[in-house]
């Protein structure tokens, strides 16, 4: 079943992918790589940076059909992005 809001998102830190808060992906980590936790597309957090208590989402660069995180596209059936970061 598709969920709506994703609390988290993937970084690359050293090499290595990790989940984190939308919140200290903004802020720790707003240089680094992201990628969705279900289709690992390439993303960007939404929301200001300069302000922790602002409430962030996760947009993807470029949507595709098999996001079911992105339910205005999704199709219905799970893939990883054409475009996927590993």
């Amino acid at each position: 079943m598709p969920v709506d809001e994703p609390l988290t998102c993937e970084v690359k830190v050293d090499g290595l992918w990790q989940a984190v808060s939308l919140n200290e992906a903004a802020v720790s980590y707003s240089a680094a790589l992201k990628r969705c936790p279900a289709c690992h597309g390439r993303v960007m957090i939404l929301g200001t940076y300069s302000r922790p208590d602002v409430r962030r989402s996760m947009s993807h660069r470029k949507s595709h059909g098999g996001c079911p995180l992105k339910l205005d596209t999704y199709t219905g059936t799970p893939s990883l992005h054409p475009q996927a970061l590993t």
